[in-house]
């Protein structure tokens, strides 16, 4: 397990260590939410900073693993004593966790870009703002952007690291400030700002079938609702724009840093890929790639190799090994433990020229974690992991 430029052993966790924020990105299933917990362990266990891991849909298994009875909304300090004891010293720094509270921060975005109380009011009483959240794609992600702006900005704590929402395109988090602006100005609703009767009339004959049949499935309060709500939510569009401007400086800025957390499965690994060549292309700083559930690099040792091939010769070996054990060992026993090493170096080979490719993206710290045969669901293999990602942990 460990962090590689080069040929040189890296302490990622050191490398962030100027980062005020540190955000975790990559497609769903390749581990971002234990990488994030794991590289929090990592800064605090030889900084002293006060470190949020802010994730999005944390699992009950992780919530466990860090000594807490659940992840919620509010930051929970985790146990100092419990860190202690897995890290076999007193950590440096403390480490707070939080999920994101999408409605609360919805109700604060609203509250602070409003013309006035009584029109955010409004806003929040109209039925339609209950069903906001999934009204546009990338909502999900345009809030964990607006959760992170508001936490920089409060300045409570030394460096944000930000677990992305779990998502088939991890391209959705860059975009989601752009797509919220979208829907706030999308031509559709300047349409629908006005569904009165009269104004249907007023633009042409048309208008009437969709008038007479949205009365039917809506019914006209349901319209006006509709009407009222989106002309309030046009009055934030400008307020919306400015934050997404605020919110892209923040991506772009020196104290930020992307990690990009995959796997060598083709997907994923594809997928990590266009996003690194996306940040380059949008001027974020890529500092660091970590790629998950890895076989071990001695598997691909050539007296390794050369010792399962001699193995899978082997009546002699069986001889040797019955002798050994008191019992008769059939010769395809051997044979069939040096097959599947072979295949295991091979496919620890093919690992191998898939982060190859990684360097035609530019000189960037890589992480290689193992693969292991459980989850990781105690503060102990969090903080191994965490070493992992300091550089103290041979492959």
């Amino acid at each position: 397990m460990s962090v590689r430029d080069g040929d040189q052993q890296l302490d990622l966790a050191a490398r962030l260590s100027d980062r005020e924020v540190v955000i975790c990105a990559g497609s769903g299933g390749v581990g971002k939410t234990t990488v994030s917990a794991a590289l929090g362990i990592a800064m605090v266990a030889e900084l002293d900073k006060r470190v949020l891991v802010l994730t999005v849909d944390p699992a009950r298994r992780l919530a466990t693993a860090l000594g807490l009875e659940s992840v919620g909304t509010e930051p929970a300090a985790v146990p100092r004593a419990q860190l202690k004891r897995a890290l076999g010293a007193a950590p440096k720094g403390e480490l707070v966790t939080a999920m994101l509270d999408q409605k609360s921060t919805w109700d604060r975005l609203v509250e602070q870009l409003s013309p006035d109380r009584a029109a955010a009011a409004r806003i929040r009483r109209n039925p339609f703002y209950n069903g906001i959240s999934d009204a546009f794609v990338g909502s999900h992600e345009y809030m964990a952007m607006e959760a992170l702006y508001e936490l920089h900005t409060a300045r409570e704590y030394d460096v944000l690291i930000i677990d992305t929402p779990p998502s088939r395109n991890a391209l959705d988090f860059l975009e989601a400030p752009n797509r919220l602006g979208d829907f706030v100005g999308a031509r559709l609703l300047s349409w629908l700002a006005g569904p009165t009767r009269m104004g249907f009339r007023a633009m042409g004959f048309a208008a009437g079938p969709f008038m007479r049949m949205a009365d039917r499935l809506l019914g006209t309060d349901v319209l006006a609702d509709l009407s009222a709500f989106v002309r309030d939510l046009q009055q934030l569009y400008g307020g919306v724009q400015q934050r997404a401007r605020e919110v892209y400086k923040l991506l772009r800025a020196p104290a930020t840093g992307f990690v990009v957390v995959t796997t060598l499965e083709p997907s994923p690994f594809a997928e990590a890929e266009f996003f690194a060549s996306k940040l380059h292309e949008f001027s974020m700083p890529l500092r660091a790639f970590v790629i998950n559930r890895v076989l071990p690099d001695s598997l691909r040792e050539p007296e390794a190799i050369a010792a399962a091939q001699a193995l899978a010769g082997g009546a002699s070996v069986a001889a040797l090994l019955s002798e050994e054990l008191g019992e008769k060992v059939s010769a395809d026993v051997p044979k069939r433990i040096a097959e599947a090493f072979l295949t295991l170096s091979r496919l620890a080979d093919r690992d191998s020229r898939q982060v190859a490719r990684l360097a035609r993206l530019g000189r960037v710290p890589l992480a290689r974690l193992p693969l292991v045969d459980h989850d990781i669901s105690d503060l102990e293999g969090l903080s191994l992991m965490a070493a992992g990602l300091r550089g103290q942990l041979g492959q």
